[in-house]
Formats: C-alpha cells, sequence, structure tokens
C-alpha cells in the first residue's frame, strides 16, 4: 500500500511476490498515542487494505519503501536542538499486540525490512514474524472500523530522535502514518 511516498508490502517468509491487496483506502482515525502539544494531537492517516490469509504460524516480512527521503515535520524540526538526530522508527502490531520494530535514517536503507520479532525462541534468538490466527467471529461483524486492532497486521511509522540510551535508544514524538492490512482465508470455507 502506498500513503505520499511511503510504500509498504507484506511478503510470505521467502516469496519475492507480496501478498495482493484488495480494497485499499486511506481514512483519518484517532492517533492514540499522539501528544496534546500537537497542532492535530489526535489525527493518524491509515491506510487500509484486505490481504489473503496464509496458515496461521507461518513466517512473513514487511517491506518498507520511501520513494523519495521522507521530510522531518515542522512539529519535529521545532522540537529538535542542535545536537538531535532526527531518525524514523517503524513498529509491527499483529492483533494490537507490538511484534516487531526497526528504526532507520532519513535515507533508508530502502527498502527497510522487517521479519523479525521482537519474541524469543527456547535457544534465546529473535524468531521471525508470525502470520496471525484467522478471526472467524469478524466475519459476523456488523460494523468495520479503520483503526481496529482485531484481525489486522498494522505497521505504525513515526519520527522522532536517537538517544545515548540503551534502554530507550528512540524518542518517538510523532506517528506519521499507519498501514493496516486486514487479512483473511481464501479458498475453501471451513
Amino acid at each position: 500500500m502506498r500513503y505520499q511516498n511511503w510504500d509498504v508490502l507484506v511478503f510470505p517468509d521467502q516469496s519475492k511476490i507480496p501478498l495482493q491487496e484488495f480494497k485499499a483506502a486511506c481514512q483519518v482515525i484517532q492517533d492514540q498515542e499522539s501528544h496534546s502539544s500537537q497542532t492535530n494531537p489526535h489525527l493518524l492517516p491509515t491506510v487500509t487494505s484486505f490481504i489473503p490469509g496464509l496458515a496461521a504460524g507461518s513466517p512473513f516480512r514487511i517491506s518498507i519503501h520511501s520513494w523519495q527521503n521522507p521530510e522531518i515535520s515542522r512539529y519535529v524540526t521545532s522540537l529538535q536542538k542542535p545536537l538531535d538526530h532526527v531518525m524514523f522508527e517503524a513498529r509491527v502490531f499483529v492483533d494490537g499486540r507490538i511484534s516487531g520494530s526497526k528504526w532507520f535514517d532519513q535515507n533508508g536503507p530502502w527498502p527497510t525490512i522487517i521479519d523479525i520479532s521482537i519474541d524469543l525462541d527456547k535457544q534465546g534468538e529473535f524468531e521471525k514474524l508470525k502470520f496471525p490466527t484467522f478471526h472467524k467471529e469478524l466475519l459476523s461483524q456488523s460494523y468495520w472500523n479503520a483503526g481496529d486492532d482485531l484481525g489486522r497486521i498494522k505497521l505504525v511509522i513515526a519520527e522522532g530522535f536517537s538517544r545515548d540510551n540503551l534502554t530507550y535508544p528512540f524518542e518517538r514524538v510523532k506517528n506519521i502514518v499507519s498501514f493496516s492490512f486486514q487479512h483473511a482465508p481464501l479458498g475453501k470455507s471451513s
């Protein structure tokens, strides 16, 4: 899916072909993480689409590309101190739970790939991102909301400052855009 110069795709683990997107649209929703001092404190562009589901637990990856180096917002520039280095952060949420993240500079690298989860396996190694289970109750929902978490793989891109702090090496200042992929199995119904 694309928003301005940002382009985000979901791929099965080793495939060179991204999952096909259906019914892509952009809505503006309230940003639950926004700071009250921002010009538009509660608004976040959210690009949504439907994608075919993979088997639950299948590894997948997300590719992030910017067709031009992203501009730093006026809001972040106004907070920037002389030694501050502006960076970007991409966070992956699966069913509303943080599952992976990556930091990158204004010049990328492009594409930036997120394929590693924040979860550790029994050997203490980071696991691959795993495709979520389909929630059948979504089929009987009488409403649809772009901001919902259940049944969604979301990628939120934010801007902020790098910090010399091992616990919090990135200070998130402003979310820029959210990409929300709602997955559903194709083919046989069960």
